[in-house]
């Protein structure tokens, strides 16, 4: 099971530089571990040619789809807190404007979270296809 959401501000302003958004996710979620990705993969391109119609009508209707440059981050709660992972995306090629978030498994507990960062920063998560 997931839930995604955007963490944004609410007057939508950018919520700041990549580096900026870096060290507001780290100190809110310690240990997240962020990848910069300059452009595409070649593995997803070609994995992308050998799918089914019905399957890129069905990513194309309910996928999400990343541009380049972007960083992602991983975030894992150990298994003694509830267990449960996020997954933060960005694009980079300029100030963040937004950051979305998809956790993983048991995610009840990430309310919390996300209300520390929202002390922290005033950025909201806000869930729902129109977030």
């Amino acid at each position: 099971m997931s839930l995604r959401g955007v963490i944004r501000k609410p007057d939508r302003t950018a919520l700041g530089s990549v580096a900026d958004v870096q060290l507001q996710l780290s100190r809110v979620f310690p240990g997240v571990r962020f990848v910069y990705l300059a452009e595409e993969p070649l593995g997803a391109i070609e994995a992308r040619k050998r799918m089914s119609l019905t399957l890129r009508l069905w990513l194309i209707l309910f996928g999400v789809d990343g541009r380049y440059p972007c960083c992602n981050g991983s975030w894992e709660r150990a298994e003694n807190l509830g267990g449960g992972a996020i997954e933060f995306y960005f694009e980079t090629n300029g100030p963040v404007r937004y950051v979305s978030a998809t956790g993983y498994g048991r995610t009840g507990g990430f309310d919390a979270l996300y209300e520390e960062l929202e002390r922290s920063t005033g950025w909201k998560i806000n869930y729902g296809f129109f977030a």
